[in-house]
């Protein structure tokens, strides 16, 4: 590796090589060097790595002989959207601006993951890696198709530090400005087809991760409360799980934890 070839992938993520102490001749910053930097600050931090053994790895292994690859399985539930809203409505009057509702669902969807972190996991072979830092993929249209680049730590950053990354990060898409540090260490993906009128979609597992939520438009729709039918603002939510990873109820009771904090947004972003 080339003193060129350091330059060009410290270029990639945007670090500074004088501000780096270096193992090489006379302090030269070195590609491990470099890679331990890069490991440190641009990928997620390992929670617990779990080896596959007895009956799971029995699962996953004929699980993989039967599909040869993730063993995809979507499951649908309903969210009432009224109180996301309403939310929406009074954050815009406290920060003068409209937060984006991809925003303000990745930030409950992030409080979801906290509550049920073994989504937010990779699988490589017969072993899942469950991370503690919740780096949010998030499917974004581009002159190039759709891509997937990645916000870190969605849980612990404030709604307006998420407003601003998202806005940066869509406009750096649709301008072709994206570099490699915004598609590495993602542990979750989101992916919304809602402005585009779609109902339900079977999302696919970006590899090697083991979970998808797709959101869907927001629509109008009848719903029974306590025996009345009511108008209500309904959405719904797909989610995509790797079965070898993850088993259906789990997955169920993950998606049902996503329905409760959009439904219950004060819980997410308090009182505005």
């Amino acid at each position: 590796m080339t003193d060129e070839e350091v330059r060009m992938i410290a270029e990639q993520y945007e670090i500074d090589l004088s501000k780096l102490e270096g193992s090489g001749p006379d302090g030269e910053v070195t590609l491990e060097d470099l890679e331990r930097y890069i490991k440190e600050h641009f990928y997620p931090k390992v929670l617990r790595e779990v080896k596959l053994i007895g009956i799971r790895k029995v699962i996953a292994g004929r699980l993989s002989e039967s599909y040869r690859e993730a063993v995809h399985v979507t499951i649908n539930m309903e969210a009432e959207m009224d109180g996301l809203v309403e939310m929406r409505e009074k954050l815009t009057e406290k920060l003068g601006r409209k937060p984006s509702y991809t925003v303000l669902m990745l930030k409950c969807t992030a409080k979801a993951i906290r509550d049920f972190i073994d989504m937010n996991a990779t699988m490589d072979g017969d072993r899942i890696t469950v991370y503690n830092d919740i780096n949010i993929n998030v499917a974004v249209d581009s002159p190039m198709g759709l891509i997937t680049p990645v916000i870190r730590n969605v849980d612990e950053k404030s709604l307006e530090e998420l407003l601003d990354e998202y806005s940066n990060l869509v406009e750096r898409t649709k301008k072709g400005l994206l570099k490699e540090k915004d598609f590495v260490g993602g542990t979750f993906t989101v992916t919304n087809l809602g402005m585009l009128g779609v109902d339900s979609f079977t999302p696919i597992i970006n590899p090697p991760q083991v979970a998808i939520l797709g959101l869907n438009r927001i629509a109008e729709k009848p719903v029974v409360r306590n025996g009345e039918i009511k108008k209500a603002r309904v959405m719904t939510l797909s989610l995509s799980f790797d079965h070898r990873a993850i088993d259906g109820a789990p997955a169920a009771r993950f998606l049902g934890r996503v329905k409760h904090y959009l439904e219950n947004p004060g819980e997410v972003f308090g009182d505005p």
